[in-house]
């Protein structure tokens, strides 16, 4: 089977018909973005989208000669680290009034020299690129599947071993171990390992607290291919599961699972929140479930579209997000269920697969 190759060009032409209305051009500077109109993933780099593909142009400097020519090789690309020098004659050229940028991408400083002393107007959009990352291509899902394979794989091998005194830490370690074994890039995140009491604490970081009888062990972990990320979490028993835990863990089975029947076409994402919130509401819980109901994932762990209160966006066909209730009672425990799902014209496929049933380990 041949390999499927991202689209650069497409994507850049959809920048294109993003800004053709408000703008002359679009300039990033950010990672993330110019990987995404590229494909090019050095650390210094400045890329210009003109109104047709004749004139867009990637800078980048001396350091990444090589790899830019790798990895971007639909693009015409100047090796040049002043890069405002040449962004100004391409805006002579082209003669270009006013450039279209992501507001929540640039910097101050970037974005006064971009303006050079009011001669360029700058148009800014929050998440300028959203209408196009928000939805996958074969390519980025291709890389989200591998991602979250292995992070599957990884994960329910790790449960498995779980034992009395192994700390948050070592567990920490093992699984980016295992998602290295398995042919990950890296973390997508700093792992959380959450046990006993810490487990009521969202975003934990572990400690060398060793895991104890009658606990309950919180890891949220993710795996990164090709710049990809993948996010899933289970909530684990050590030894026992008592009834104040078996009662919040299903709760927040319940909810999770109500939320990933709700993705859809044309469900907004404080849709899909509502639903898994009231669930835990009528569960008189409420109070204990703090945070959003999930995120897009994609070349960042959390981005656009979000699963939460406020957010109209429709998911369409190619939406990526993450669907993860929770239930975190102070001074005694917490419950956080997460899979990353890819919506589909008939519902959603969980990427992240395992099961959601309490499963007692050690």
């Amino acid at each position: 089977m041949s390999q499927v190759k991202p689209d650069y060009l497409k994507r850049r032409n959809g920048l294109r018909d993003i800004f053709k209305d408000s703008g002359d051009a679009s300039v990033f500077m950010d990672q993330i973005s110019v990987r995404y109109l590229t494909g090019f993933s050095g650390s210094n780099a400045a890329l210009f989208v003109g109104q047709n593909p004749e004139q867009d142009l990637l800078m980048t400097d001396h350091r990444y000669t090589e790899r830019a020519n790798t990895e971007s090789p639909d693009i015409k690309i100047l090796i040049e680290g002043a890069f405002f020098k040449e962004l100004y004659k391409l805006f002579e050229e082209h003669k270009i009034k006013k450039i279209a940028i992501d507001s929540t991408r640039l910097n101050i400083s970037q974005g006064e020299a971009l303006a050079n002393k009011g001669a360029i107007e700058l148009v800014g959009t929050v998440e300028l690129l959203a209408p196009l990352r928000s939805f996958k291509d074969e390519y980025e899902i291709a890389q989200l599947r591998k991602a979250c394979a292995i992070t599957s794989e990884t994960l329910w091998f790790l449960i498995n071993d779980l034992r009395p005194g192994m700390t948050e830490r070592q567990i920490s370690n093992l699984f980016q171990e295992g998602i290295l074994k398995r042919g990950a890039d890296g973390l997508a995140f700093e792992t959380i390992v959450a046990s006993g009491v810490n487990s009521a604490t969202p975003h934990h970081e572990p400690t060398n607290r060793p895991l104890e009888i009658g606990d309950m062990v919180t890891i949220d972990c993710g795996a990164k291919v090709n710049g990809y990320h993948a996010d899933m979490t289970r909530t684990v028993f050590l030894g026992s599961c008592s009834d104040w835990q078996k009662e919040i863990y299903d709760l927040v089975m319940n909810s999770q699972e109500l939320g990933v029947k709700k993705l859809g076409f044309g469900v907004s994402g404080e849709e899909v929140d509502e639903v898994c919130r009231k669930y835990i509401e009528e569960g008189k819980h409420g109070e204990y479930f703090v945070h959003g109901t999930g995120h897009g994932v994609g070349l960042e762990i959390h981005e656009p579209t979000y699963v939460s209160k406020g957010v109209k966006t429709k998911l369409a066909k190619g939406s990526c997000v993450t669907v993860e209730p929770g239930i975190y009672v102070p001074a005694k425990g917490g419950v956080r269920i997460e899979d990353t799902c890819l919506v589909t014209e008939t519902g959603a496929e969980i990427l992240t697969t395992g099961s959601h049933e309490i499963i007692v380990v050690g």
